[in-house]
């Protein structure tokens, strides 16, 4: 195999640049139920890194899928 370290050139007035706003998906929004109850206490923030890989397993060529670390609040709980 043979790598081209190379970047390619773009340019970018060939991309077409638009609001997304202007879309379809622009006035997107989720609706709260009537009956959804009232938020209590403080909001957090979770999240999780995660590897995976695609028929890594040498023998049998099965994808394989690992769990690293989660947060929660920027504290690693898992």
């Amino acid at each position: 195999m043979v790598f081209d370290p190379t970047e390619p050139e773009n340019d970018e007035a060939s991309f077409e640049q638009q609001d997304w706003k202007d879309t379809v998906y622009g006035e997107c929004k989720e609706e709260i139920p009537s009956n959804a109850p009232e938020p209590r206490g403080y909001g957090f923030k979770m999240r999780a890194f995660v590897d995976s890989d695609h028929a890594g397993d040498s023998i049998i060529r099965r994808s394989r899928t690992g769990f690293f670390i989660i947060f929660l609040n920027n504290a690693p709980i898992y």
